[in-house]
């Protein structure tokens, strides 16, 4: 249970409505689990956390399964069980192996990855422990995604990361079962 009740359709003032029925007119349903079952007490906020999140996941400069492998980075750096339990299976699905996904989950030491992969990883790993970048990761970003795929991997790795904020904060916690073994957290 989460540490502040869930959000509910009727508690919205006549100023938020635009809003949430912007966020909803995104999303399709309304939200009864993850960081926006939280983060809608503010409409505003979940309206543009997720208006960021849905345009760095079709930033084409960073390749999808460099972005899933971001994301469960950021869930294992974070201790985020539920973005973890969001896109341990969507890594898989698009070709993260599953000795990567297991090494990640477990932390242990990378293998398997390519240069483009550790690259990622990486960069999302110094950023969230250092709260900075060395040259040689940032280089080897650079080199591996460009100049505007850099961005794009910064900026995923701190969307990722106000989500696993919230959910930590608030205790939102993952679904049972799944299709990955659930993070140890």
């Amino acid at each position: 249970m989460a540490r502040i009740p869930l959000v509910t359709p009727d508690q919205f003032s006549d100023a938020e409505k635009p809003a949430v029925e912007r966020f909803l007119g995104t999303r399709g349903v309304f939200p009864h689990e993850g960081p926006y079952s939280t983060m809608l007490h503010i409409p505003a906020v979940a309206e543009k956390v997720d208006s960021l999140r849905r345009y760095l996941r079709d930033e084409a400069t960073l390749p999808q399964k460099v972005q899933e492998l971001v994301m469960i980075t950021v869930a294992r750096e974070m201790n985020c069980a539920y973005i973890w339990h969001a896109h341990a299976a969507a890594a898989r699905k698009n070709g993260v192996s599953g000795e990567v996904i297991d090494n990640i989950r477990e932390k242990r030491p990378d293998a398997g990855l390519s240069e483009d992969e550790q690259a990622g990883v990486d960069y999302s790993r110094e950023l969230l422990r250092h709260h900075k970048v060395s040259k040689p990761v940032f280089d080897k970003a650079s080199a591996s995604f460009g100049q505007r795929g850099t961005l794009a991997l910064t900026n995923l790795v701190a969307c990722y990361a106000v989500l696993a904020y919230n959910m930590n904060a608030y205790e939102v916690t993952a679904p049972a079962g799944g299709a990955e073994p659930a993070l140890p957290v």
